[in-house]
């Protein structure tokens, strides 16, 4: 559940509910594959309640997240 410093996390596809809970200073971006007929910006491609409790790091989603996005987020940047 924790992603520490330094470390970087690249998930081709999609995620569910609790991506990031207990980021502590790593890196996670998930994206839809290069060849899909999906539109990035009308797919959730991230769950809810994501990054539940984070405190450090980054975190990138290119499409739509569900509902509770970074609540009790407490520093991470992210980017939808």
């Amino acid at each position: 559940a924790f992603l520490a410093r330094g470390v970087s996390f690249e998930l081709v596809g999609a995620a569910n509910d609790y991506v990031g809970k207990g980021l502590s200073g790593g890196r996670i971006v998930i994206r839809p594959p290069e060849n899909t007929k999906i539109v990035a910006a009308e797919s959730i491609i991230v769950g809810n309640t994501v990054l539940y409790g984070a405190t450090e790091g980054e975190a990138y989603f290119c499409g739509v997240a569900g509902e509770r996005f970074a609540v009790r987020n407490s520093g991470v940047a992210a980017v939808v």
